[in-house]
Order: structure tokens, then sequence, then C-alpha cells
């Protein structure tokens, strides 16, 4: 028998969750710089080099910063399911410090939350 296996279980649960969440990230990013280039094409938008339009529209540039801020969610996850299983290992009871990776995370997330919301209100 593992000692505090349930410990360990509901962290490495909540290690999981963290980067399926980060996966869904990186996925929904790519959606939006995809889905920015297909409303491109179907409004028949001409080519940025022949009419001096950006390359990248506002979901595009959305897109970007969600799957970098979804790749970066993931060494955050796992810097935070090694902390948490040191700490269970732990002879003597100690606390977990906040990630400030993932505060980060969680500013440019809620950001660029913040601006989709402004893109949508705008167009």
């Amino acid at each position: 028998m593992i000692p505090r296996y349930s410990d360990h279980a509901a962290n490495e649960r909540t290690f999981l969750a963290w980067v399926r969440t980060a996966l869904a990230i990186i996925v929904f990013g790519c959606f939006l710089a995809k889905f920015d280039l297909f409303l491109r094409l179907v409004a028949h938008i001409p080519s940025p080099h022949l009419a001096g339009v950006s390359a990248h529209g506002p979901a595009s540039i959305l897109g970007v910063v969600l799957v970098a801020a979804g790749t970066g969610l993931l060494p955050a996850s796992l810097w935070h399911y090694q902390a948490v299983r040191k700490a269970i290992l732990a002879p003597d009871e100690c606390a977990v410090g906040t990630n400030p990776l993932g505060i980060f995370l969680v500013c440019v997330l809620g950001l660029t939350g913040l601006c989709a919301f402004v893109m949508l209100l705008t167009t």
C-alpha cells in the first residue's frame, strides 16, 4: 500500500485537469486563428500583400495569445504538481505556496477574455 495514496491520487487528478485545461486553451486558440482565416476567405478580403491589409486579424492575434497561454500553463501545472508531491512526501507539515506563473497565466487569460469581449462588442 502506498502511504497517503488518496493525497497522491488527488494531486494527480488535479494535474491532469490542468493539462486538459491547457490543451483545451491551445486548441481553442488554434481554432480562433484558423477561423479568422476562414472568415477572411468567406468575406473575399483580398490578399494582404495586394491590398495593404494586416495579415493577422484580431481573432488571429487572440488565438496566438491563447496558444501561448495554454503552452505556458503546461510547465506551470507540472511545477505545481511536483511542489504538492514534495509536500505530501515531506515528514513534517508544510504549506504549498502560490505559483507565480499560474497567477500570471490567469491574468493573461483574463485580459484575453476581456479583449475578446470588447472585440465582440465592437464588431
